[in-house]
């Protein structure tokens, strides 16, 4: 199995093994989809621009303001959350985004996407990106 797959495989588990997951979406860091699992309604090209424009915007706040470096960028909306990850791979640097809804339990999403963002960096550096 390539990288995309493994990525693709994580992706699939969290959005459906956690109460809440509305969709999940890896990209690069300049806003390219990598994989994805979002509903219809959800653009995975805008998302994915978007989302590393946001976290670099995040990283650029953070080190102004000497607070250290932006790891996690956390949106609060009237329907639910949206959170913004880096993954740590050596050799493709990535955004997971994780879309969810009011009942998603926080500290549970983020213990699992945290695990999830340390699979995929380990599936990226294991092995050359495949188209």
């Amino acid at each position: 199995m390539n990288a995309k797959m493994r990525c693709q495989a994580q992706l699939d588990a969290l959005r459906h093994e956690h109460h809440g997951v509305a969709g999940t979406l890896l990209s690069t860091m300049d806003g390219f989809e990598i994989a994805t699992s979002v509903s219809e309604k959800v653009s995975p090209s805008k998302l994915a621009a978007m989302a590393s424009s946001l976290l670099a915007l995040a990283e650029a706040v953070s080190r102004e303001g000497a607070v250290g470096q932006c790891r996690d960028l956390i949106i609060e909306s009237s329907a639910g959350l949206v959170l913004l990850m880096d993954v740590p791979s050596a050799t493709h640097k990535a955004v997971l985004t994780v879309l969810c809804t009011e009942a998603a339990v926080f500290g549970r999403i983020r213990w699992a996407a945290r695990n999830t963002r340390e699979a995929i960096a380990h599936a990226l550096d294991g092995s050359a990106m495949a188209s």
